[in-house]
């Protein structure tokens, strides 16, 4: 997504990881674990409806690659087989461009993977309305 913010507030929004991620609908808790330079240890507890009503926590590895991206992976989780991502924050002529990437993949049943396809795509859209609002009340 392209909002009108500068790069910096995004930047800003995004490494602000515990109140963001408490804003997003689908994150109960964030905690900071360590920090040292550019690489964060942090662990998020999930509860949304793609977690089935179940509290989910997940400690990840963070690397940030200043104003520009953000790396994550999973170093250990529960009921999660993998995941991993990415931010890219891209200045552009009318603010700032988004793109997130990640690879959820859940220790389910297959019969229930495509019913956590769908609630997981419509948790993201909701998140990044979330987070669209975050930064353009920030701005």
């Amino acid at each position: 997504m392209t909002l009108p913010v500068s790069q910096a507030l995004a930047w800003t929004v995004l490494t602000n990881y515990v109140a963001t991620g408490e804003a997003m609908p689908d994150i109960s808790k964030v905690q900071l674990l360590s920090r040292q330079g550019n690489l964060i240890r942090m662990r998020q507890t999930y509860q949304a409806p793609y977690t089935f009503g179940l509290t989910i926590s997940a400690t990840l590895a963070v690397k940030e690659s200043p104003k520009t991206a953000i790396n994550f992976q999973m170093l250990q989780g529960d009921r999660i087989r993998k995941l991993n991502g990415s931010w890219t924050i891209t200045p552009t002529p009318s603010g700032t461009h988004l793109r997130h990437t990640i690879t959820l993949v859940p220790e389910l049943p297959g019969m229930l993977q495509p019913v956590f396809a769908e609630l997981t795509r419509n948790s993201l859209r909701e998140s990044m309305q979330r987070l669209s609002g975050l930064m353009q009340a920030n701005n």
